[in-house]
Protein backbone atom coordinates (compact mmCIF):
# COMPACT_ATOMS: atom_id res chain seq x y z
CA UNK A 1 0.00 0.00 0.00
CA UNK A 2 2.89 2.32 0.77
CA UNK A 3 4.52 1.83 -2.61
CA UNK A 4 1.24 2.20 -4.50
CA UNK A 5 0.42 5.41 -2.68
CA UNK A 6 3.80 6.88 -3.52
CA UNK A 7 3.33 5.97 -7.16
CA UNK A 8 -0.05 7.64 -7.21
CA UNK A 9 1.44 10.80 -5.71
CA UNK A 10 3.90 10.99 -8.62
CA UNK A 11 1.15 11.04 -11.27
CA UNK A 12 0.21 14.21 -13.06
CA UNK A 13 -2.48 16.62 -11.89
CA UNK A 14 -5.08 15.26 -14.29
CA UNK A 15 -4.95 11.79 -12.69
CA UNK A 16 -5.30 13.38 -9.24
CA UNK A 17 -8.65 14.96 -10.06
CA UNK A 18 -10.54 12.41 -7.97
CA UNK A 19 -8.29 12.93 -4.90
CA UNK A 20 -10.61 15.65 -3.65
CA UNK A 21 -9.51 15.31 0.01
CA UNK A 22 -5.93 16.32 -0.84
CA UNK A 23 -6.90 19.99 -0.57
CA UNK A 24 -8.39 19.60 2.91
CA UNK A 25 -6.52 20.61 6.06
CA UNK A 26 -4.21 18.06 7.73
CA UNK A 27 -4.17 15.81 4.67
CA UNK A 28 -0.36 16.07 4.61
CA UNK A 29 -0.25 14.44 8.07
CA UNK A 30 -1.87 11.35 6.58
CA UNK A 31 0.84 11.25 3.89
CA UNK A 32 3.47 11.24 6.64
CA UNK A 33 1.72 8.37 8.38
CA UNK A 34 1.75 6.33 5.16
CA UNK A 35 5.54 6.32 5.28
CA UNK A 36 5.39 4.36 8.55
CA UNK A 37 5.08 0.59 8.22
CA UNK A 38 2.87 0.09 11.28
CA UNK A 39 1.46 3.40 12.56
CA UNK A 40 -0.28 3.39 15.94
CA UNK A 41 -3.95 3.59 14.94
CA UNK A 42 -5.09 4.25 18.51
CA UNK A 43 -3.50 7.72 18.53
CA UNK A 44 -5.17 8.78 15.28
CA UNK A 45 -7.92 11.38 15.40
CA UNK A 46 -11.22 10.73 13.58
CA UNK A 47 -10.09 13.11 10.84
CA UNK A 48 -6.83 11.20 10.23
CA UNK A 49 -8.66 7.86 10.29
CA UNK A 50 -10.98 9.22 7.60
CA UNK A 51 -8.01 10.32 5.48
CA UNK A 52 -6.51 6.84 5.77
CA UNK A 53 -9.80 5.27 4.64
CA UNK A 54 -9.97 7.55 1.61
CA UNK A 55 -6.35 6.75 0.78
CA UNK A 56 -7.16 3.03 1.00
CA UNK A 57 -9.99 3.40 -1.51
CA UNK A 58 -7.76 5.42 -3.85
CA UNK A 59 -5.02 2.80 -3.77
CA UNK A 60 -7.31 -0.21 -4.32
CA UNK A 61 -9.69 1.39 -6.85
CA UNK A 62 -7.59 1.14 -10.09
CA UNK A 63 -6.95 -2.62 -9.85
CA UNK A 64 -9.62 -3.73 -7.39
CA UNK A 65 -12.68 -2.43 -9.22
CA UNK A 66 -12.71 -5.08 -11.96
CA UNK A 67 -11.91 -7.86 -9.52
CA UNK A 68 -14.77 -6.91 -7.21
CA UNK A 69 -17.10 -6.45 -10.17
CA UNK A 70 -16.41 -10.01 -11.36
CA UNK A 71 -17.19 -11.33 -7.89
CA UNK A 72 -20.58 -9.63 -7.96
CA UNK A 73 -21.33 -10.83 -11.50
CA UNK A 74 -20.69 -14.44 -10.50
CA UNK A 75 -22.45 -14.11 -7.16
CA UNK A 76 -25.31 -16.43 -6.24
CA UNK A 77 -27.43 -16.07 -3.15
CA UNK A 78 -25.69 -17.74 -0.21
CA UNK A 79 -22.16 -17.70 -1.70
CA UNK A 80 -20.87 -15.55 1.16
CA UNK A 81 -22.53 -17.65 3.88
CA UNK A 82 -20.18 -19.10 6.49
CA UNK A 83 -21.08 -21.94 8.90
CA UNK A 84 -22.28 -20.62 12.25
CA UNK A 85 -24.15 -22.20 15.13
CA UNK A 86 -23.47 -25.78 13.99
CA UNK A 87 -26.07 -25.60 11.19
CA UNK A 88 -25.39 -26.83 7.66
CA UNK A 89 -26.04 -24.68 4.64
CA UNK A 90 -28.76 -27.08 3.46
CA UNK A 91 -30.71 -26.35 6.65
CA UNK A 92 -30.61 -22.57 6.11
CA UNK A 93 -33.53 -20.67 4.58
CA UNK A 94 -31.55 -18.92 1.83
CA UNK A 95 -33.74 -17.09 -0.72
CA UNK A 96 -32.96 -17.44 -4.44
CA UNK A 97 -32.33 -13.67 -4.63
CA UNK A 98 -31.03 -11.39 -1.89
CA UNK A 99 -32.78 -8.03 -1.63
CA UNK A 100 -31.07 -4.68 -0.98
CA UNK A 101 -33.39 -1.79 -0.16
CA UNK A 102 -32.45 1.86 -0.70
CA UNK A 103 -34.18 4.24 1.72
CA UNK A 104 -33.74 7.93 2.43
CA UNK A 105 -35.40 11.30 2.32
CA UNK A 106 -36.64 13.04 -0.81
CA UNK A 107 -33.85 14.36 -3.00
CA UNK A 108 -31.16 12.18 -1.39
CA UNK A 109 -30.14 10.61 -4.73
CA UNK A 110 -31.46 7.03 -4.52
CA UNK A 111 -32.50 6.85 -8.17
CA UNK A 112 -29.18 8.38 -9.30
CA UNK A 113 -27.42 5.72 -7.24
CA UNK A 114 -29.42 3.03 -9.08
CA UNK A 115 -28.32 4.44 -12.43
CA UNK A 116 -24.70 4.46 -11.25
CA UNK A 117 -25.03 0.78 -10.26
CA UNK A 118 -26.29 -0.03 -13.75
CA UNK A 119 -23.37 1.87 -15.26
CA UNK A 120 -20.66 0.30 -13.08
CA UNK A 121 -21.97 -3.25 -12.56
CA UNK A 122 -24.14 -3.73 -15.64
CA UNK A 123 -21.96 -1.82 -18.11
CA UNK A 124 -24.99 0.08 -19.38
CA UNK A 125 -23.15 3.31 -20.09
CA UNK A 126 -25.19 6.50 -19.82
CA UNK A 127 -28.61 4.85 -20.21
CA UNK A 128 -30.83 5.95 -17.27
CA UNK A 129 -32.83 3.01 -15.93
CA UNK A 130 -34.35 4.88 -12.99
CA UNK A 131 -36.06 8.23 -13.40
CA UNK A 132 -34.55 10.94 -11.20
CA UNK A 133 -35.79 14.29 -9.92
CA UNK A 134 -33.03 16.27 -11.66
CA UNK A 135 -33.43 18.50 -14.68
CA UNK A 136 -36.89 19.36 -15.93
CA UNK A 137 -38.52 16.74 -13.71
CA UNK A 138 -37.34 18.34 -10.46
CA UNK A 139 -40.70 17.63 -8.80
CA UNK A 140 -40.71 13.93 -9.73
CA UNK A 141 -40.91 11.42 -6.91
CA UNK A 142 -40.94 7.62 -6.93
CA UNK A 143 -44.52 6.57 -6.16
CA UNK A 144 -43.96 2.79 -6.42
CA UNK A 145 -41.34 0.31 -5.34
CA UNK A 146 -39.06 -0.52 -8.25
CA UNK A 147 -37.00 -3.70 -8.40
CA UNK A 148 -33.76 -3.35 -10.37
CA UNK A 149 -31.48 -6.08 -11.70
CA UNK A 150 -28.42 -3.85 -11.81
CA UNK A 151 -26.22 -6.65 -13.22
CA UNK A 152 -28.63 -7.06 -16.16
CA UNK A 153 -28.21 -10.81 -15.84
CA UNK A 154 -30.75 -13.64 -15.76
CA UNK A 155 -28.65 -15.41 -13.14
CA UNK A 156 -28.18 -12.46 -10.82
CA UNK A 157 -28.13 -13.42 -7.16
CA UNK A 158 -29.34 -10.07 -5.84
CA UNK A 159 -31.65 -7.19 -6.68
CA UNK A 160 -31.87 -3.57 -5.56
CA UNK A 161 -35.14 -1.82 -4.69
CA UNK A 162 -35.66 1.90 -5.14
CA UNK A 163 -38.23 3.35 -2.71
CA UNK A 164 -40.03 6.62 -2.33
CA UNK A 165 -38.26 9.34 -0.33
CA UNK A 166 -39.54 10.41 3.06
CA UNK A 167 -40.32 13.85 4.41
CA UNK A 168 -38.13 15.46 7.08
CA UNK A 169 -41.23 16.75 8.85
CA UNK A 170 -43.05 13.43 9.12
CA UNK A 171 -40.68 10.86 10.56
CA UNK A 172 -43.46 9.04 12.39
CA UNK A 173 -45.13 8.02 9.13
CA UNK A 174 -41.71 7.09 7.74
CA UNK A 175 -40.96 4.79 10.68
CA UNK A 176 -44.32 3.04 10.33
CA UNK A 177 -43.80 2.49 6.61
CA UNK A 178 -40.25 1.22 7.14
CA UNK A 179 -41.45 -1.23 9.80
CA UNK A 180 -44.08 -2.64 7.44
CA UNK A 181 -41.50 -3.06 4.65
CA UNK A 182 -39.06 -4.88 6.92
CA UNK A 183 -41.66 -7.16 8.53
CA UNK A 184 -44.02 -7.92 5.64
CA UNK A 185 -41.61 -7.70 2.70
CA UNK A 186 -41.75 -5.72 -0.55
CA UNK A 187 -42.49 -6.42 -4.19
CA UNK A 188 -42.13 -4.70 -7.54
CA UNK A 189 -44.74 -2.00 -8.28
CA UNK A 190 -45.78 -1.90 -4.63
CA UNK A 191 -47.60 1.43 -4.04
CA UNK A 192 -45.93 3.96 -1.75
CA UNK A 193 -48.96 6.22 -1.48
CA UNK A 194 -49.30 8.46 1.57
CA UNK A 195 -51.84 10.74 3.12
CA UNK A 196 -52.41 13.86 1.04
CA UNK A 197 -51.07 12.44 -2.24
CA UNK A 198 -52.75 13.62 -5.41
CA UNK A 199 -52.24 11.14 -8.26
CA UNK A 200 -52.19 12.88 -11.67
CA UNK A 201 -54.39 11.49 -14.43
CA UNK A 202 -53.15 13.54 -17.41
CA UNK A 203 -52.40 12.24 -20.90
CA UNK A 204 -48.64 12.03 -20.41
CA UNK A 205 -48.95 10.00 -17.21
CA UNK A 206 -50.09 6.38 -17.24
CA UNK A 207 -52.82 5.26 -14.93
CA UNK A 208 -50.38 3.83 -12.39
CA UNK A 209 -53.14 3.04 -9.95
CA UNK A 210 -54.25 0.18 -12.20
CA UNK A 211 -50.76 -1.37 -12.34
CA UNK A 212 -50.95 -5.15 -11.83
CA UNK A 213 -48.83 -5.96 -8.80
CA UNK A 214 -50.38 -9.04 -7.20
CA UNK A 215 -48.32 -11.51 -9.26
CA UNK A 216 -44.91 -10.06 -8.41
CA UNK A 217 -42.80 -12.03 -5.97
CA UNK A 218 -42.86 -10.78 -2.38
CA UNK A 219 -39.26 -10.42 -1.24
CA UNK A 220 -37.86 -10.21 2.27
CA UNK A 221 -35.43 -7.33 2.81
CA UNK A 222 -31.95 -8.69 3.57
CA UNK A 223 -29.96 -5.45 3.81
CA UNK A 224 -30.68 -1.72 3.86
CA UNK A 225 -28.68 1.13 2.35
CA UNK A 226 -29.54 4.48 3.89
CA UNK A 227 -28.90 7.29 1.38
CA UNK A 228 -28.35 10.78 2.84
CA UNK A 229 -27.75 14.10 1.10
CA UNK A 230 -24.60 15.34 2.86
CA UNK A 231 -24.76 18.76 1.17
CA UNK A 232 -28.33 19.41 2.33
CA UNK A 233 -27.63 18.27 5.90
CA UNK A 234 -24.39 20.23 6.22
CA UNK A 235 -25.85 23.46 4.87
CA UNK A 236 -28.77 23.13 7.28
CA UNK A 237 -26.33 22.66 10.16
CA UNK A 238 -24.43 25.79 9.18
CA UNK A 239 -27.72 27.71 9.16
CA UNK A 240 -28.52 26.40 12.67
CA UNK A 241 -31.19 23.93 11.52
CA UNK A 242 -30.68 20.48 13.07
CA UNK A 243 -34.00 19.06 11.83
CA UNK A 244 -32.60 17.15 8.78
CA UNK A 245 -29.84 15.58 10.87
CA UNK A 246 -32.23 14.63 13.68
CA UNK A 247 -34.70 13.09 11.20
CA UNK A 248 -31.81 11.15 9.64
CA UNK A 249 -30.81 9.85 13.08
CA UNK A 250 -34.37 8.71 13.90
CA UNK A 251 -34.62 6.66 10.70
CA UNK A 252 -31.04 5.37 10.63
CA UNK A 253 -31.13 4.23 14.27
CA UNK A 254 -34.58 2.66 13.94
CA UNK A 255 -34.62 -0.93 15.30
CA UNK A 256 -36.56 -2.01 12.22
CA UNK A 257 -33.54 -1.34 9.96
CA UNK A 258 -31.06 -3.34 12.03
CA UNK A 259 -30.21 -6.84 10.85
CA UNK A 260 -28.92 -8.71 13.91
CA UNK A 261 -26.13 -6.45 15.20
CA UNK A 262 -25.50 -4.74 11.87
CA UNK A 263 -26.39 -1.11 11.21
CA UNK A 264 -27.62 -0.20 7.73
CA UNK A 265 -24.97 1.01 5.31
CA UNK A 266 -24.73 4.80 5.08
CA UNK A 267 -24.29 6.27 1.59
CA UNK A 268 -23.49 10.01 1.49
CA UNK A 269 -24.31 11.70 -1.81
CA UNK A 270 -24.02 15.19 -3.35
CA UNK A 271 -20.67 15.75 -1.68
CA UNK A 272 -19.42 17.48 -4.85
CA UNK A 273 -21.63 20.46 -3.95
CA UNK A 274 -19.37 21.18 -0.96
CA UNK A 275 -15.74 22.12 -0.64
CA UNK A 276 -13.26 19.46 0.43
CA UNK A 277 -13.09 20.89 3.95
CA UNK A 278 -16.89 21.02 4.26
CA UNK A 279 -17.19 17.50 2.87
CA UNK A 280 -14.79 16.08 5.48
CA UNK A 281 -16.34 18.10 8.30
CA UNK A 282 -19.88 17.13 7.30
CA UNK A 283 -19.07 13.43 7.22
CA UNK A 284 -17.42 13.58 10.65
CA UNK A 285 -20.35 15.47 12.19
CA UNK A 286 -22.96 13.12 10.71
CA UNK A 287 -21.11 9.99 11.90
CA UNK A 288 -20.61 11.48 15.35
CA UNK A 289 -24.32 12.36 15.65
CA UNK A 290 -25.35 8.89 14.46
CA UNK A 291 -22.83 7.31 16.86
CA UNK A 292 -21.15 5.19 14.17
CA UNK A 293 -17.63 4.81 12.87
CA UNK A 294 -16.57 7.33 10.23
CA UNK A 295 -14.73 4.63 8.23
CA UNK A 296 -16.71 1.40 8.68
CA UNK A 297 -19.89 1.01 6.62
CA UNK A 298 -19.92 4.66 5.43
CA UNK A 299 -19.31 5.59 1.79
CA UNK A 300 -19.09 9.00 0.14
CA UNK A 301 -20.29 8.56 -3.43
CA UNK A 302 -20.82 11.18 -6.12
CA UNK A 303 -23.35 9.95 -8.67
CA UNK A 304 -22.94 12.59 -11.39
CA UNK A 305 -20.12 14.90 -12.38
CA UNK A 306 -20.50 18.63 -12.93
CA UNK A 307 -21.19 17.90 -16.60
CA UNK A 308 -24.04 15.51 -15.83
CA UNK A 309 -22.13 12.33 -16.68
CA UNK A 310 -21.76 9.28 -14.47
CA UNK A 311 -18.61 9.22 -12.42
CA UNK A 312 -17.13 5.84 -13.35
CA UNK A 313 -14.55 7.09 -15.79
CA UNK A 314 -13.94 10.35 -13.94
CA UNK A 315 -13.88 9.14 -10.31
CA UNK A 316 -12.75 5.52 -9.87
CA UNK A 317 -12.73 6.06 -6.09
CA UNK A 318 -16.52 6.62 -6.06
CA UNK A 319 -17.02 3.74 -8.49
CA UNK A 320 -15.04 1.36 -6.28
CA UNK A 321 -16.74 2.68 -3.14
CA UNK A 322 -20.16 1.87 -4.62
CA UNK A 323 -19.04 -1.61 -5.69
CA UNK A 324 -17.62 -2.28 -2.24
CA UNK A 325 -20.85 -1.05 -0.64
CA UNK A 326 -22.87 -3.57 -2.68
CA UNK A 327 -20.35 -6.30 -1.84
CA UNK A 328 -20.60 -5.47 1.86
CA UNK A 329 -24.41 -5.49 1.66
CA UNK A 330 -24.32 -9.02 0.25
CA UNK A 331 -21.98 -10.13 3.05
CA UNK A 332 -24.47 -8.79 5.60
CA UNK A 333 -27.36 -10.44 3.74
CA UNK A 334 -25.79 -13.91 3.72
CA UNK A 335 -24.83 -13.55 7.38
CA UNK A 336 -28.42 -12.78 8.39
CA UNK A 337 -30.23 -15.83 6.99
CA UNK A 338 -32.34 -17.94 9.36
CA UNK A 339 -32.63 -21.76 9.61
CA UNK A 340 -35.46 -23.51 7.83
CA UNK A 341 -38.56 -24.40 9.79
CA UNK A 342 -38.82 -28.09 10.57
CA UNK A 343 -41.84 -30.20 11.41
CA UNK A 344 -41.43 -29.54 15.13
CA UNK A 345 -41.34 -25.80 14.50
CA UNK A 346 -44.53 -25.88 12.43
CA UNK A 347 -46.24 -28.09 15.03
CA UNK A 348 -45.35 -25.68 17.82
CA UNK A 349 -46.50 -22.75 15.72
CA UNK A 350 -49.86 -24.41 14.94
CA UNK A 351 -50.29 -25.37 18.62
CA UNK A 352 -49.57 -21.78 19.62
CA UNK A 353 -52.22 -20.44 17.25
CA UNK A 354 -54.74 -23.05 18.48
CA UNK A 355 -54.11 -22.01 22.08
CA UNK A 356 -54.53 -18.36 21.14
CA UNK A 357 -57.80 -19.15 19.38
CA UNK A 358 -59.08 -21.13 22.37
CA UNK A 359 -58.13 -18.31 24.71
CA UNK A 360 -60.03 -15.87 22.51
CA UNK A 361 -63.10 -18.16 22.48
CA UNK A 362 -63.03 -18.51 26.28
CA UNK A 363 -62.72 -14.76 26.67
CA UNK A 364 -65.77 -14.20 24.41
CA UNK A 365 -67.81 -16.86 26.25
CA UNK A 366 -66.86 -15.40 29.63
CA UNK A 367 -67.99 -11.97 28.51
CA UNK A 368 -71.31 -13.33 27.19
CA UNK A 369 -72.11 -15.34 30.34
CA UNK A 370 -71.10 -12.44 32.54
CA UNK A 371 -73.61 -10.20 30.77
CA UNK A 372 -76.33 -12.87 30.96
CA UNK A 373 -75.70 -13.42 34.67
CA UNK A 374 -75.87 -9.70 35.32
CA UNK A 375 -79.22 -9.46 33.51
CA UNK A 376 -80.62 -12.48 35.42
CA UNK A 377 -79.53 -10.97 38.74
CA UNK A 378 -81.22 -7.68 37.89
CA UNK A 379 -84.43 -9.54 36.98
CA UNK A 380 -84.44 -11.42 40.32
CA UNK A 381 -83.90 -8.20 42.24
CA UNK A 382 -86.76 -6.52 40.38
CA UNK A 383 -89.10 -9.45 41.21
CA UNK A 384 -88.18 -9.20 44.90
CA UNK A 385 -88.79 -5.47 44.90
CA UNK A 386 -92.14 -5.90 43.17
CA UNK A 387 -93.21 -8.56 45.68
CA UNK A 388 -92.23 -6.35 48.62
CA UNK A 389 -94.34 -3.42 47.46
CA UNK A 390 -91.93 -1.60 45.20
CA UNK A 391 -94.81 -0.38 43.02
CA UNK A 392 -96.48 1.60 45.80
CA UNK A 393 -95.39 4.92 44.43
CA UNK A 394 -98.53 6.75 45.62
CA UNK A 395 -97.80 6.31 49.35
CA UNK A 396 -97.61 9.63 51.20
CA UNK A 397 -96.67 10.56 54.71
CA UNK A 398 -99.79 11.60 56.68
CA UNK A 399 -97.77 14.26 58.49
CA UNK A 400 -95.55 15.97 55.85
CA UNK A 401 -97.07 14.52 52.61
CA UNK A 402 -93.68 13.37 51.25
CA UNK A 403 -93.50 10.41 48.83
CA UNK A 404 -89.75 9.69 49.10
CA UNK A 405 -88.15 8.28 52.20
CA UNK A 406 -85.57 5.58 53.00
CA UNK A 407 -87.98 3.87 55.41
CA UNK A 408 -91.73 3.97 56.12
CA UNK A 409 -92.63 3.85 59.81
CA UNK A 410 -95.82 3.19 61.76
CA UNK A 411 -97.92 6.04 63.15
CA UNK A 412 -101.36 6.90 64.49
CA UNK A 413 -102.90 6.12 61.09
CA UNK A 414 -101.50 2.61 61.01
CA UNK A 415 -98.34 0.82 59.91
CA UNK A 416 -96.13 2.50 57.25
CA UNK A 417 -98.13 5.70 57.40
CA UNK A 418 -95.26 8.02 58.37
CA UNK A 419 -91.95 8.78 56.67
CA UNK A 420 -88.67 8.03 58.41
CA UNK A 421 -88.28 11.49 59.98
CA UNK A 422 -91.92 11.83 61.08
CA UNK A 423 -91.94 8.29 62.41
CA UNK A 424 -88.87 8.97 64.57
CA UNK A 425 -90.46 12.13 65.95
CA UNK A 426 -93.74 10.26 66.66
CA UNK A 427 -91.87 7.50 68.43
CA UNK A 428 -89.98 9.99 70.61
CA UNK A 429 -93.26 11.71 71.61
CA UNK A 430 -94.80 8.33 72.42
CA UNK A 431 -91.86 7.39 74.60
CA UNK A 432 -92.08 10.72 76.40
CA UNK A 433 -95.77 10.17 77.17
CA UNK A 434 -95.07 6.67 78.43
CA UNK A 435 -92.39 8.06 80.72
CA UNK A 436 -94.81 10.65 82.28
CA UNK A 437 -97.45 8.00 82.95
CA UNK A 438 -94.87 5.83 84.64
CA UNK A 439 -93.72 8.66 86.91
CA UNK A 440 -97.34 9.52 87.90
CA UNK A 441 -98.03 5.90 88.76
CA UNK A 442 -94.91 5.73 90.91
CA UNK A 443 -95.88 8.95 92.79
CA UNK A 444 -99.43 7.63 93.32
CA UNK A 445 -98.08 4.36 94.70
CA UNK A 446 -95.82 6.25 97.09
CA UNK A 447 -98.75 8.31 98.47
CA UNK A 448 -100.82 5.19 99.18
CA UNK A 449 -100.31 3.14 102.40
CA UNK A 450 -97.48 0.69 102.08
CA UNK A 451 -98.86 -2.78 102.08
CA UNK A 452 -96.36 -5.53 101.45
CA UNK A 453 -98.52 -7.68 99.22
CA UNK A 454 -99.92 -4.79 97.24
CA UNK A 455 -96.46 -3.31 96.80
CA UNK A 456 -95.14 -6.61 95.46
CA UNK A 457 -98.06 -6.87 93.04
CA UNK A 458 -97.45 -3.34 91.76
CA UNK A 459 -93.77 -4.04 91.18
CA UNK A 460 -94.70 -7.20 89.32
CA UNK A 461 -97.19 -5.35 87.10
CA UNK A 462 -94.77 -2.51 86.34
CA UNK A 463 -91.98 -4.97 85.51
CA UNK A 464 -94.28 -6.90 83.19
CA UNK A 465 -95.28 -3.72 81.33
CA UNK A 466 -91.64 -2.71 80.92
CA UNK A 467 -90.81 -6.15 79.56
CA UNK A 468 -93.69 -5.94 77.06
CA UNK A 469 -92.57 -2.49 75.87
CA UNK A 470 -89.00 -3.76 75.38
CA UNK A 471 -90.33 -6.79 73.53
CA UNK A 472 -92.32 -4.56 71.16
CA UNK A 473 -89.21 -2.49 70.43
CA UNK A 474 -87.18 -5.62 69.64
CA UNK A 475 -89.94 -6.94 67.38
CA UNK A 476 -90.06 -3.64 65.51
CA UNK A 477 -86.28 -3.66 65.06
CA UNK A 478 -86.37 -7.26 63.78
CA UNK A 479 -89.17 -6.37 61.38
CA UNK A 480 -87.22 -3.40 60.03
CA UNK A 481 -84.16 -5.60 59.51
CA UNK A 482 -86.21 -8.14 57.57
CA UNK A 483 -87.73 -5.40 55.45
CA UNK A 484 -84.31 -3.98 54.60
CA UNK A 485 -82.93 -7.41 53.65
CA UNK A 486 -85.91 -8.15 51.38
CA UNK A 487 -85.47 -4.88 49.51
CA UNK A 488 -88.66 -3.22 50.65
CA UNK A 489 -86.84 0.02 51.35
CA UNK A 490 -86.90 2.36 48.37
CA UNK A 491 -86.36 5.99 47.75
Amino acid sequence: MKSQASCVDEDDGESLAYFWWKTAAKSDECAKLNKLDFPDVSILTPRLRLFRELERLAVIAPNGLNELRHKLIGYRSGDFWVPTGGINKEDMNIPPVNTILLVGFSGSGKSSLINLMYSILGRSGLIPFAQTSSGSRSNYTTMYMEEHNVLRSLRSGFCVFDSRGFDYGNTREALEELSSWMSEGIHHNQPCLRYGDCIPMSDDVDNDVMRPSSKFVQRRVNCVMFVANIAEIYKALKAGDIKPLEATRQLFCSPALRKSNENPLLILTHGDLLTAEERIDGRLKICEYLDISETNGVYDIVCLTEYGFLVEDFDPVSAYALTEAVYRALLISDRGHFPKRKFQDWALLILLWIMRFMGLCFAVLADIFSKLGHKHKLKINMDILQQSGFKEVNRRCVDCNTTRTPLWRGGPAGPRSLCNACGIRYRKKKKALLGLNRESRIEKSKSEPKVLGREMGLHRIVGKQEWKSKLREEEQAAFLLMALSCGSVYA
